[in-house]
């Protein structure tokens, strides 16, 4: 199960200190005794709680709806994680024997039921792991990774590499191929060009330029699409958005399910450009709903958090 990755999440934790009456345009607040509540707050709306766990479809559609996006399988990004809400608690390890772990087959089942009925977009799109975005949220996604030309110009910029190119040839004039067309068709079919196939693949993904729309198991395949194809009412509404409302909608579900985080973590994850997202902060920040430059007691940069968690 490829897709089932697990993180190696380390904060760094920091040693106490004290805490600073106010914060100055110089010197960043710190904060004392913070972490632990915004801790509480991710666990309440991550589901990390056994009294909260997902036991089914229908709970598993409203987790990812309400968080907005989330990865599918690696808890310990900062961003909700479905099969750590199917657990009920945090950050639950990756077993020996996956295939018997209850978590994670219901977490693969929902990966291929939720997006097949078009109720979801699935794909490597979350820290470059697999993940899901809410319908609500993918036109924000899309206008701010979509590279605004089509892919034959950012070809030749040099932004897309030669074999993601000629895949999106093959997926342009064909629709939905399975895996092994497209290797044949782009060259890479042999063994010693593995590798750098799916690393193109991984790659059209990010960019939001193409996506796995089934999986067939007899034999095993995936079946690739364009996302023009599958989604252009999605990537109409995108284009009547600007990059930095995009933006903002983005961090504004983020900081409501997450609570804390810094620009650099959050554009990170995110796939953002990093000044666009400190840009959509300072926003949140003067409608009241983040304070940003925190030095928050175990953690290691400063961090932007959820205002009603500062009282």
């Amino acid at each position: 199960m490829g897709d089932a990755e697990i993180s190696e999440r380390n904060p760094r934790r920091q040693p106490p200190r004290k805490k600073l009456a106010a914060s100055t345009a110089a010197s960043p607040a710190i904060v004392d005794d913070l972490l632990d509540r915004l801790e509480r707050h991710r666990d309440h709306h991550f589901r990390r709680l056994p009294s909260r766990r997902i036991k089914h479809e229908r709970a598993a559609l409203a987790f990812i709806n309400e968080a907005g996006f989330c990865s599918a399988f690696t808890a310990g990004l900062g961003v909700p994680c479905l099969r750590e809400a199917i657990e009920g608690r945090r950050e639950p390890p990756l077993p020996e024997h996956i295939q018997h772990d209850p978590a994670i087959m219901m977490t693969w089942r929902l990966k291929d039921s939720l997006p097949a009925q078009r109720k979801v977009y699935y794909g490597k799109v979350i820290g470059g792991r697999p993940g899901f975005i809410a319908l609500d949220l993918l036109p924000a996604f899309l206008r701010l990774r979509i590279a605004p030309a089509n892919y034959l110009a950012h070809y030749r910029k040099g932004t897309l590499s030669h074999c993601a190119k000629l895949v999106m040839d093959q997926l342009t004039r064909r629709g939905p191929t399975e895996t092994m067309a497209l290797k044949l068709s782009s060259g890479y079919s042999e063994p010693k060009r593995r590798a750098e196939f799916d690393r193109a693949m991984k790659e059209l993904q990010e960019k939001f330029l193409a996506l796995k729309v089934e999986e067939r198991y007899d034999p095993f395949t995936y079946v690739w699409d364009t996302v023009a194809h599958q989604w252009g009412d999605a990537m109409r509404e995108a284009r009547s958005l600007s990059p930095l409302a995009a933006a903002e909608i983005l961090l504004r579900r983020y900081f409501t399910l997450a609570a804390y985080g810094s620009d650099r973590a959050i554009a990170r994850i995110l796939g953002l450009d990093l000044s666009l997202a400190e840009r959509a902060a300072q926003r949140l920040e003067r409608t009241g709903l983040i304070r940003r430059d925190l030095l928050i007691t175990g953690l290691r940069d400063a961090a932007s958090a959820l205002i009603k968690h500062l009282d």
